[in-house]
């Protein structure tokens, strides 16, 4: 059933053709539970639900109306706003006359919703809110008075850049769509609410912009979300890993970035952009492989300089990939293409070396690695030191003892500083899992062994597709300038279209002459 099902799927197409509109949720069948007229009932039912009186942090106070109607309010201490509570919610209700009154006397407090359904009120109870029982009435009211604490907005940490905004989202969901919508301020701005996790239903949002993204893409997005059948999700990498069609691909199918103006961008550009509350990054889809070496500073700096910024940033990437399984192909099958006083200089700093050099350089690799993890893990202010004392010491040890090769301590080096370069964290960690293998084939084949590696994963991700678009998106073709964006970048004033494998609804982002003012400068100089 599970193998028939996932055949299904990946027939998915995306076009500017409507569909109906699918969904996976299993229907629930258990009776519904709902508010009773009667005070009692209502909390003998909270009492039993919430543990109480063994569930420490569940507050139960218990109240009298004006009119001497009883009532009760239910709420998690130190998820919600005591101050909240107090001025909003308990002072109103101890003028209150009856529970009829409710809607007209206690809505003080701003955000407020009368809801009947148990299972609904203790979700949002569950998130922090505060609900309101009444003798007399069939209704609970639900305040939205959530205060736990949480970290404010900070500079991003992994996408840092000169230029353009220094926000970076934080773990709160409402103040992250805050941020999105500081940046993109219209009402066609849609958040769809979604929940993950049969245990911690966490709470998402699925941005998009109405009259731009393809309605296909929104429903095919929702439809996988929430379909997520798993008990604890609270990161949005772990959705990220639930919906992404192909889980055995070492490259990553989606943006995951902690910036919401990029996070503003694409969703101009036509995509839906993913936030869970309580994770710092929101997942931007679908995304394609060219996307994942573009960096945020790229539409602040002039073409010039941007284009040279992923020039060096693709020079990086490919010897962070590829340069140790160049070396050891060009030293073991191809001497003839090393110049002859080199190749006497390689020989004589591995003339002492005890080791072949498919493991000299593995050593040296897997010792690099767990360098940079120890740096990873250590306290910030000790992890850059760490990093840095520890290579040169080691470089410097392992040369002295005739271990390795200067060359090979050159090499790797080289190789660590261009894995730097790559804009994506996660594409990082693709590229160090496929240096070993090309370091392997590499020593094995020669430069053919690496040449058949390329076009092997090449032909791989080429027929791969991410919610319904190529992974190498745009196509390659003539007279077309998708390609050459996608690689290289455009002036501001020529980015005319949006991606064309995007199917959006509106194709133009900006009038064929968008620098108006050369018109009228024209027209007066005539």
């Amino acid at each position: 059933m599970f193998i028939g099902h996932h055949r299904e799927e990946a027939k998915f197409e995306l076009s500017r053709k409507s569909a109906p509109e699918l969904d996976v949720r299993e229907e629930k069948t258990f009776d519904k539970t709902y508010v009773s007229e009667s005070v009692k009932a209502n909390l003998a039912y909270m009492r039993k639900r919430y543990s109480v009186p063994q569930s420490s942090d569940v507050v139960i106070r218990r109240l009298t109306t004006k009119s001497g109607s009883d009532a009760f309010i239910i709420f998690f201490d130190g998820m919600v706003s005591n101050e909240y509570i107090d001025d909003n919610i308990i002072k109103p209700l101890l003028e209150l006359d009856g529970g009829d009154e409710v809607n007209k006397t206690a809505t003080t407090h701003s955000q407020m919703q009368p809801l009947k359904d148990m299972d609904k009120i203790c979700d949002e109870i569950n998130f922090g809110s505060c609900a309101l029982f009444v003798d007399g009435s069939d209704t609970a009211y639900v305040f939205d008075v959530r205060g736990w604490e949480h970290r404010g907005i900070s500079r991003p940490e992994n996408e840092q850049s000169i230029y353009g905004p220094n926000e970076a989202f934080a773990e709160m969901l409402r103040t992250n769509t805050a941020l999105v919508r500081k940046i993109i301020k219209t009402e066609k701005l849609i958040a769809l609410g979604c929940t993950v996790g049969r245990e911690s239903k966490t709470r998402g949002v699925l941005l998009y912009i109405n009259d731009i993204a393809n309605d296909k893409l929104v429903r095919e997005a929702k439809r996988r979300i929430d379909a997520i059948a798993a008990d604890y999700i609270i990161s949005s990498e772990q959705v990220q890993m639930l919906i992404e069609d192909k889980t055995l691909l070492l490259t990553p199918q989606m943006v995951a970035t902690e910036r919401p103006d990029r996070a503003a961008r694409a969703l101009s550009e036509g995509r839906c952009v993913f936030i869970l509350n309580g994770s710092p990054r929101a997942l931007i889809l679908p995304s394609n492989a060219f996307e994942l070496t573009h960096a945020a500073s790229d539409d602040y700096l002039n073409e010039s300089f941007a284009i040279m910024s992923r020039v060096i940033r693709f020079i990086g990437m490919l010897l962070s990939l590829l340069l140790p399984a160049i070396y050891l192909a060009a030293t073991l099958y191809h001497r003839e293409l090393i110049p002859t006083y080199l190749l006497y200089s390689i020989s004589a700093s591995r003339e002492n070396v005890p080791f072949p050099s498919l493991m000299e350089m593995m050593l040296m690799d897997i010792a690099f690695e767990l360098i940079r993890e120890a740096g990873i893990r250590m306290p910030s202010p000790i992890g850059p030191t760490l990093s840095i004392v520890g290579g040169l010491i080691l470089g410097q040890a392992a040369v002295s003892a005739k271990i390795v090769s200067p060359i090979m301590i050159i090499i790797i080096a080289i190789t660590g500083i261009g894995s730097f370069e790559t804009a994506d964290y996660s594409l990082g960690w693709t590229y160090r899992i496929m240096r070993q293998g090309f370091i392997v084939i590499a020593a094995g084949f020669g430069f053919f062994g690496i040449a058949a590696g390329i076009v092997a994963y090449s032909l791989y991700i080429g027929s791969i597709k991410t919610f319904g678009i190529r992974f190498l998106s745009p196509p390659l073709r003539i007279g077309g300038r998708s390609m050459v964006s996608a690689i290289m970048i455009n002036k501001i004033e020529k980015r005319e279209k949006r991606p064309e494998f995007l199917k959006t609804k509106r194709v133009d982002s900006e009038p064929e002459i968008s620098r108006r003012w050369e018109i009228k400068e024209q027209r007066g100089r005539k």
